[in-house]
């Protein structure tokens, strides 16, 4: 009797576990299960495997070296040439701009060239009412990194056109002063592309956001990524089937329940065959791994809320969401800005599937860091701190361990953005312009978009101001993207 009534216990035990087990594969799968954006009779599928996700559970990520790449400088013509997407709602272009010794900027003849789409305008910005800094803040559309890009040579170049639905690619002189757009160009991608990256097998990767500027945001939107593959001229073909539609945000953290997890970047590693989505407002880092026909294959996503109260004390139920990346120039360590914590994430991941661990976040002095910027000797790094207008640097000696060593704030109205060095690294250039209530947008008499250049200092990393150069955009227009060489 004994014996029968431990069976039965045995047998309810393990009836329990599987149940329970199955009831966990059932949540996971409906909650990462592919999803469907309709449009009339269309339907596009997400192309993820979601049985793959636990194959890499047990993966031991050690830390190691990892190749990276070295930009080329410059040859010919006048070099310091910087790139900044004027992003116009009425017909978006490149300013082409060079650095001059006491870094203020001159624009080049030809300059900006037309991308042949166009950007997005910010209507909260423009209408904001002087009620607080955060007034009626526009939170997701401009949130991106990575919208404009050269290639590691500098002859190749990609725009995103958020207002447009479509990336530019141009072919870029020897001496940087002329962008010729490859033939097909601009190409069609999902809605408003804002991140772009080189990847692996003559792979090129979009981003779409489809998060449109203004509130309130409409619910049942899809974020999306999309493949294709670039000819020797430049031209980008679609991969087909490689559409990937992420699923929309979660409820009840500070944002519109259902809406798009506004993705702000996709980056690549150096050797591009994984590359990395910042799910932002989806709360995820979305890792993937390039094959060789271009489609992305997904690797477990690393869930920020998954960090708990210990990293997130203040935010948990209000945005504890990652916002863009820097990726170490000699480890496979990935950094990710924890905006509302004002904290940098620090993350190793695996060389081979891109699955992440985290392993400890450190602090920022300013406000919202958000934007990376990562030296090519791996020694230093440069973020973005935009509601306080500041940017910092950390020394980078130990990769897994950064440490703040400066914080310089900035004066004019706006606030720093995307940013890029020079090619020798001997000078730092941020994108400025206006996202809080600093700057009236709608006033012609403030400038709210700027270049602000700073010098690296070689042998400490600290930052020496310089100079801001006025963008001369018209009223309501944010500039967004740089590049450099």
């Amino acid at each position: 009797m004994k014996f029968r009534i431990f069976v039965s216990l045995v047998m309810v035990t393990m009836v329990t576990f599987i149940l329970s087990i199955t009831s966990i594969e059932k949540s996971y799968a409906q909650n990462h299960k592919s999803k469907h954006a309709t449009k009339g009779s269309d339907q596009v599928e997400q192309n993820t495997d979601i049985n793959q996700f636990d194959a890499d559970d047990n993966e031991d990520i050690q830390i190691v070296d990892v190749p990276h790449k070295t930009r080329v400088k410059p040859k010919a013509g006048p070099g310091n040439i910087v790139y900044v997407g004027d992003n116009l709602s009425t017909g978006a272009g490149v300013k082409i701009m060079r650095t001059n010794a006491d870094g203020s900027q001159t624009e080049m003849p030809g300059s900006p060239v037309p991308t042949g789409g166009k950007g997005a305008f910010d209507i909260v910005g423009f209408n904001r009412k002087p009620t607080g800094i955060f007034a009626a803040v526009d939170l997701g559309p401009y949130e991106e990194d990575k919208d404009l890009i050269l290639n590691e040579d500098g002859t190749r170049m990609f725009v995103c056109n958020q207002g447009s639905n479509d990336i530019s690619v141009f072919n870029v002189s020897e001496d940087g002063l002329t962008l010729t757009p490859a033939p097909g160009s601009p190409f069609k991608t999902g809605v408003s592309p804002v991140s772009v990256t080189e990847a692996a097998f003559d792979t090129v990767i979009v981003l779409n956001k489809n998060d449109p500027p203004g509130n309130p945001k409409p619910p049942g939107l899809h974020a999306s990524i999309m493949s294709y593959k670039m000819d020797a001229n430049g031209t980008l073909t679609p991969v087909p089937n490689s559409e990937i539609m992420l699923p929309t945000a979660v409820c009840g953290e500070g944002i519109v329940c259902g809406q798009s997890s506004s993705p702000s970047q996709i980056q690549a590693t150096a050797d591009g065959k994984v590359v990395f989505v910042n799910d932002f407002m989806g709360g995820f880092i979305r890792p993937y791994v390039v094959q060789p026909d271009g489609r992305l294959k997904a690797t477990k996503p690393f869930d920020i809320r998954s960090l708990g109260e210990s990293i997130l004390p203040t935010n948990l139920h209000s945005f504890p969401f990652p916002l863009n990346f820097g990726l170490s120039q000699t480890k496979n360590i990935l950094y990710c800005g924890l905006p509302f914590e004002n904290e940098v994430g620090v993350f190793s991941y695996s060389v081979k599937t891109g699955k992440l661990k985290f392993l400890r976040a450190v602090p920022n002095s300013g406000l919202t860091v958000c934007w990376f910027y990562m030296k090519d000797d791996g020694k230093f790094m440069y973020t973005t701190n935009q509601v306080s207008n500041s940017v910092s640097a950390y020394d980078l000696a130990d990769p897994a361990n950064p440490k703040e060593i400066q914080l310089v704030q900035f004066e004019e109205c706006g606030e720093p953005a995307q940013v890029e060095a020079s090619p020798d690294e001997n000078f730092l250039n941020f994108v400025v312009a206006a996202a809080t209530n600093r700057c009236p947008q709608n006033d012609p008499a403030v400038e709210t978009n700027y270049i602000h250049t700073l010098h690296i200092d070689p042998q400490t990393g600290k930052l020496i101001d310089l100079f801001a150069t006025p963008l001369r955009l018209p009223v309501g227009e944010r500039a967004q993207g740089i590049a450099t060489k």
